[in-house]
């Protein structure tokens, strides 16, 4: 990215914009290299005038939360780099419906602070979402989910912002939710949704967020650099029970290891890089396929260049 190019974009908006941008200092898992540029839009003008420009310029562009179930290749990532989470975090209830009560939640909102949001207000339905270090923008790009609930079974609405910068958005019966996945038109970026909740006691929905962080605490490694769940789980066993049995916990590639606490979960002991976490993620497959003949499938994404 020359100087002239580096220089227009960071005048469009009124977000920031910087260069030359470690991405392991804002991925979860701490690896990555460096992106061209890393842009923070304030609002959806700003996001506007984002895609124009890259579109004008054939920059290619890539939307990244709080960088969460994804690996960032060594190589890091050409063009432009996209945050909302400095802009987009608004929280509101806009309703009612039938006997549920409708929050919008912008694509920057951490999902603790909206589990915080609704329980402050007596809400049930978000507390199973504790504990999920992302933020509602990923987690409907990757129906996130945990005990039993999905993000599919909330959401009622997601408005979306396309290439051309024209903003639509689609109500629940539009939407194809797949298991760890919401389909999305090509080059489509999650702007906010819309989540059906009901209402409980205050005491009740307490004592819920305890019990879903008290079984996070116990079964996943926390406090430590990870991506979160490595694999998909396949049919007729987590994947991290087919790790676990296969005695694989602890195991290392450099300084990435498989969690003694959850055969899931990659942990970065400091200086892992990519390539050695995506190494030790190819040996896990390599191990499981060979043992058990069950092809494992990545539940992080995988992007950037070699």
């Amino acid at each position: 990215m020359n100087g002239d190019t580096k220089e227009k974009l960071k005048s469009l908006i009124k977000g920031n914009v910087s260069f030359d941008v470690p991405l392991a200092q804002y991925t979860s898992l701490g690896v990555g290299g460096r992106a061209d540029a890393l842009a923070f839009p304030q609002d959806e003008e700003d996001l506007r005038e984002i895609l124009q420009f890259a579109k004008e310029r054939d920059i290619p562009y890539y939307v990244l939360g709080r960088g969460t179930n994804v690996i960032v290749r060594d190589g890091g990532l050409r063009g432009i780099v996209i945050s909302l989470c400095r802009g987009f975090r608004r929280v509101r209830i806009i309703g009612r419906e039938d006997d549920e009560v409708l929050v919008s939640a912008g694509a920057g909102v951490n999902l603790k602070d909206l589990v915080r949001f609704t329980g402050e207000r007596n809400l049930t339905g978000l507390e199973a979402f504790t504990g999920i270090p992302g933020t509602v923008g990923g987690a409907l790009a990757m129906n996130a989910g945990a005990f039993g609930s999905e993000m599919r079974d909330v959401v009622r609405s997601v408005a979306m912002m396309k290439e051309t910068g024209s903003v639509t958005v689609k109500q629940r019966e539009e939407l194809r939710f797949d298991y760890r996945n919401l389909v999305l038109p090509k080059g489509s970026i999650i702007l906010r949704g819309v989540l059906g909740v009901g209402e409980a006691k205050g005491e009740e929905i307490a004592a819920k967020v305890k019990s879903f962080q008290r079984l996070r605490f116990e079964s996943q490694p926390w406090n430590v650099p990870t991506a979160g769940s490595i694999f998909k789980n396949p049919e007729g066993a987590p994947a991290g029970q087919l790790i676990d049995e296969l005695g694989l916990k602890g195991y290392r590639i450099g300084a990435a290891r498989i969690s003694e606490k959850h055969g899931n979960f990659i942990v970065n002991e400091g200086d892992a890089t990519a390539a050695e976490v995506l190494d030790l993620m190819a040996f896990i497959r390599d191990e499981v396929y060979g043992k058990r003949g069950i092809r494992l499938t990545p539940e992080v994404h995988i992007i950037g260049e070699e």
